[in-house]
C-alpha cells in the first residue's frame, strides 16, 4: 500500500530539507506577523496622541477656560458693583474679556470630538451665556442710575453662574478629563508583549543560524545574518520609540494636565472667594450667606487644594505657586480686617480696602500667579504630547520595511540550502 500524503509529509519533515522548509515558512510568517503587529501598535499610539493633542486635550483645556472665565467674570462684576454709578473701565474691559474668552472656549469645545453628555452640556452653556450677560447689563443699567434694584439682578446673575453654569462647566471638565486621562494612559504603555515576541523571533533566527552551521558545515549564512540584523533593528526601533513616547506621555500627564487640574481647582476657588467678598459688601448688611461661603472656600483652599497645587508643581511652576500661596495667606489676614471694618459700620473703608487696598491687591497677585502656573503647565502638556507623538514618527513604516526585509532575507538564506538537497 503506497504511503499517504500525510505520511509523506511526516517523512519529509524528518529530513534536513523538510526541516529547513518548515523553518523557512515559520520564520517568514513570524517576521511578517510580528512586524505588522508592531507597526499597527505604533499607528494606534500615534492616533491616540493625535487625539490627545488635537481632540480631548483641546476640549479639556477649553473646559478649564470656560470654568475660569465664568468664575472670573462673576468675581469681576461683583467687584465692579462695589463702585456706585459707572464701573471702572479696567473692570469693564476685564469682564468683556472674560465673556469673550468663555464664548471662544465654548466654540473650541463644540468643535471637538465630544461625547453625548459633553455635547449637551456645551449646548446648554451656550444658551445660558447670553442670559447671564443680559442680567449683568440690566444690573449695570440700574447701578448707573443709582437704583438698588441692580443688586437684585447681580445676585441673580451670580446665582445663575454659581448654581447652574459652573456646575455644568465642572461636569464638562470632569468628563473630558476622564477621556484625556484614558488616552494618556493608552499612550503611556510600552508594548511589552510585542517586545517579548520580538526577542523570541530574534532568538529563533539565531537558533536557526546555529542549526544551519551544524547541518551545512558553513559558519555564516548571509541571508540569515541580514534577517537577524533587520529583526534586531526593528525590535530596537519599536522599543526605543514606544519607551520615549511613554516617557513623554507620562510627563505630559504628571507635569501637564494633572498640574493644570490642580492649579485650576485652586484658582477657581480663589475666584469664588473674591466674588463672595465683593457680594458680601454689595448686599450691604444682607450678605451673611456670601461670607459663610467665603469661609467654606477658605477652608477648602487651606485644607487641601493649595497643598495639592504645591505637590503638582514642577520646576517651571513652583515659583508662581509659592507666590500665590503666600499672597493667599496675606489676603485671608487682610480679609479679616475688611470684615471688621464692615461689621463696625465703616462701609466706605471696607469698600476702599476691597477695591484699592491690600485685599484687592493680594487677590490680584493670587489670581495672576495661578494663571501663570496654569499657562506653563498647559504648555508643558502640549510640548510633551507633541514630543511623544514625534518619537513614533516613521516608526511604523520603518518597522514594517525592516520586517519585510527580514522575511525576504530568511527566504534568500534558506531557499538555496533547501535546493542543495535536491
Amino acid at each position: 500500500m503506497p504511503p499517504s500524503g500525510v505520511q509523506k509529509a511526516i517523512t519529509f519533515s524528518r529530513r534536513a530539507p523538510g526541516q529547513l522548509t518548515v523553518l523557512l515558512v515559520i520564520l517568514v510568517l513570524v517576521c511578517l506577523a510580528t512586524g505588522l503587529a508592531a507597526a499597527l501598535d505604533v499607528q494606534r499610539k500615534r492616533a491616540v496622541l493625535t487625539e490627545v493633542i488635537e481632540g480631548s486635550g483641546q476640549v479639556t483645556n477649553a473646559a478649564v477656560e470656560i470654568y475660569q472665565s465664568l468664575s472670573e467674570a462673576n468675581a469681576t462684576v461683583a467687584s465692579a458693583f462695589l463702585v456706585s454709578g459707572v464701573e471702572p473701565a479696567p473692570l469693564r474691559e476685564r469682564y468683556q474679556t472674560n465673556i469673550t474668552e468663555a464664548a471662544a472656549a465654548l466654540t473650541t469645545a463644540a468643535a471637538g470630538s465630544l461625547t453625548g453628555e459633553s455635547a449637551v452640556i456645551v449646548t446648554e452653556l451656550a444658551a445660558y451665556l447670553p442670559m447671564y450677560t443680559g442680567l449683568v447689563e440690566r444690573a449695570r443699567a440700574y447701578n448707573r442710575q443709582g437704583q438698588p434694584l441692580g443688586v437684585s439682578y447681580i445676585r441673580e446673575a451670580s446665582h445663575l453662574v454659581q448654581g447652574t453654569m459652573l456646575r455644568l462647566a465642572q461636569r464638562l471638565y470632569m468628563a473630558e478629563t476622564t477621556r484625556l486621562e484614558e488616552a494618556q494612559n493608552q499612550a503611556g504603555v510600552v508594548g511589552w508583549t510585542l517586545l517579548v515576541v520580538g526577542f523570541l523571533v530574534l532568538g529563533g533566527l539565531v537558533a536557526v543560524q546555529i542549526y544551519l552551521t551544524r547541518t551545512t558545515r558553513r559558519v555564516l549564512n548571509a541571508g540569515m545574518l541580514v534577517a537577524t540584523l533587520a529583526a534586531l533593528a526593528a525590535v530596537s526601533w519599536y522599543a526605543i520609540a514606544t519607551a520615549k513616547a511613554a516617557d513623554h506621555s507620562v510627563t505630559s500627564q504628571q507635569q501637564g494636565s494633572a498640574a493644570v487640574k490642580a492649579f485650576a481647582e485652586a484658582r477657581i476657588k480663589v475666584l469664588e472667594a473674591r466674588s463672595d467678598e465683593a457680594l458680601t459688601l454689595v448686599a450691604r448688611g444682607n450678605g451673611r450667606s456670601y461670607e459663610d461661603h467665603f469661609v467654606l472656600v477658605r477652608n477648602e483652599l487651606n485644607g487641601g487644594l493649595l497643598a495639592n497645587a504645591k505637590a503638582a508643581a514642577s520646576a517651571d511652576t513652583v515659583g508662581p505657586v509659592d507666590n500665590a500661596i503666600n499672597a493667599w495667606h496675606g489676603w485671608v489676614d487682610s480679609h479679616r480686617e475688611l470684615r471688621s471694618q464692615d461689621d463696625r459700620g465703616d462701609y466706605d473703608t471696607a469698600i476702599e480696602m476691597a477695591t484699592n487696598g491690600v485685599p484687592g491687591e493680594l487677590y490680584g497677585t493670587v489670581d495672576r500667579e495661578l494663571g501663570t502656573a496654569i499657562a506653563r503647565a498647559a504648555g508643558k502638556f502640549h510640548d510633551e504630547a507633541v514630543s511623544a507623538r514625534g518619537a513614533l514618527s516613521m516608526a511604523d513604516i520603518g518597522i514594517a520595511v525592516l520586517s519585510v526585509v527580514a522575511a525576504l532575507a530568511v527566504w534568500f538564506g534558506l531557499a538555496p540550502r533547501i535546493r542543495e538537497y535536491r
